[in-house]
């Protein structure tokens, strides 16, 4: 009996333990946390809220933001953004538990509800900061 209890603890400890490594390393997703990194390593402020994007109000309004670049990193997207008055860039970043940005639409999700997004970041001058950072990431 002494000995069934003991098999048993063992099997659940390293059921713990591969619990654990499967959370830690098979299940991780580096990108935003690499995307962040640039970001903040640049000075660049995240926009977690719609008044931080003020700068993109008039184009998001007009529904003029395009998509000028997209990037799969498998887990996690991201799509750039910018819209004709120019002179700035959006970066937002987006997986499964958010909403998508795989559609026309993306500009206005992401204007509309920034906080939804894992990291949504803007350059204004478009010093060409944002698009380095995510053309870094490797998969």
């Amino acid at each position: 009996m002494t000995r069934a209890l003991i098999a048993l603890v063992v099997a659940s400890a390293l059921a713990a333990v591969a619990a654990g490594v499967y959370v830690v390393f098979w299940n991780r997703d580096p990108v935003p946390n690499d995307v962040e990194a640039c970001v903040r390593k640049a000075g660049l402020p995240f926009a977690r809220s719609t008044p931080a994007l003020a700068r993109v109000r008039p184009d998001a309004a007009a529904g003029d933001l395009r998509v000028v670049r997209r990037w799969d990193w498998g887990r996690t997207k991201a799509v750039l953004l910018t819209g004709p008055q120019g002179g700035y860039v959006l970066l937002s970043l987006w997986n499964s538990d958010t909403p998508s940005l795989a559609g026309g639409d993306a500009g206005r999700r992401v204007y509309d509800s920034p906080e939804q997004f894992p990291s949504v970041v803007l350059e204004a001058p478009d010093r060409g900061v944002l698009r380095t950072c995510a053309q870094k990431i490797e998969t």
